[in-house]
């Protein structure tokens, strides 16, 4: 792996002269596959780029702002663009960033959706949730389901993404500040893990602000069994109602969410996809 730029991990060099950009909120310690475990399944040869996701206010920051720093890297890069990959909620990044790319580069390039979602205040709940989780070793088990039930009020209550993540911001941060003081770490690394969690948290956040759907009805989505994910989730929880969502889809019953990106099946239907 070469040294990153400032927005992307350059996970391969290539040798086509094209990049695949792959748009994702990779973090330490997750259970699901990253795009890393996708790109070294890939046999095209082109480069391989993975987001890095930069530090951005939850209010005030537009979705233009927002993807400007990806678009500046690529745009000096002169590589052409291959192709956009995102996975669950990166996918509303990505196919923005897509559109943007277009606007300086023809053809366009194509975009492929892995297991997409919208976001609503289940997807910054759920995502709390399981930050909550990664504590269990530095907190009591009343404190953990204190910090579950404090979550879960604010997520009964708050019905706007935006507002429910500065709440629960403001309540993992009191979280993260007592585990911290409990293993002896200062308040520097309180705030940096707090950053991430931040991050995270607009990340999801800016992803409501825009709607994706006209733009992936262009796309091809990657789908997995998981019920809970993906376009399952958005047809049955998010927007209720039918799709269908994308131009194509392709389903691997035998993948769940989790591993979805490090499926040779999986690798194999997008090496293909991009030798259209």
């Amino acid at each position: 792996m070469s040294a990153p730029t400032p927005s992307w991990t350059k996970i391969t060099e290539g040798e086509t002269g094209q990049v695949v950009l792959a748009v994702d909120f990779p973090a330490t310690g997750r259970l699901q596959a990253d795009f890393s475990e996708l790109a070294a399944r890939l046999t095209g040869g082109h480069a391989f780029w993975r987001s890095v996701v930069a530090p951005a206010p939850l209010t005030g920051t537009t979705t233009e702002e927002y993807l400007e720093p990806w678009l500046e890297d690529v745009s000096a890069s002169r590589l052409h663009v291959r192709a956009v990959f995102g996975f669950c909620v990166g996918a509303v990044h990505a196919a923005l960033l897509a559109e943007r790319i277009a606007e300086f580069q023809d053809p366009a390039p194509e975009v492929v959706l892995f297991d997409p979602e919208l976001v609503d205040t289940g997807t910054i709940y759920w995502q709390f949730a399981m930050f909550v989780e990664s504590l269990t070793q530095f907190l009591a088990a009343d404190e953990i389901a204190a910090l579950r039930e404090a979550g879960r009020l604010s997520y009964e209550e708050i019905d706007d993404p935006n507002r429910l993540a500065q709440v629960l911001i403001e309540t993992f941060r009191g979280a993260i500040a007592l585990a911290c003081e409990r293993t002896g770490l200062d308040e520097e690394f309180t705030e940096e893990v707090v950053e991430i969690f931040t991050a995270f948290m607009a990340y999801l956040a800016i992803a409501d602000k825009s709607d994706p759907l006209p733009l992936w009805a262009k796309a091809t989505a990657v789908s997995s069994s998981s019920a809970e994910n993906g376009l399952s989730r958005v047809a049955n929880e998010i927007l209720r109602r039918e799709g269908p969502f994308v131009a194509e889809e392709l389903v691997f019953p035998e993948r769940i969410h989790a591993d979805l990106l490090r499926g040779e099946d999986v690798a194999a239907a997008v090496d293909k996809l991009l030798t259209r």
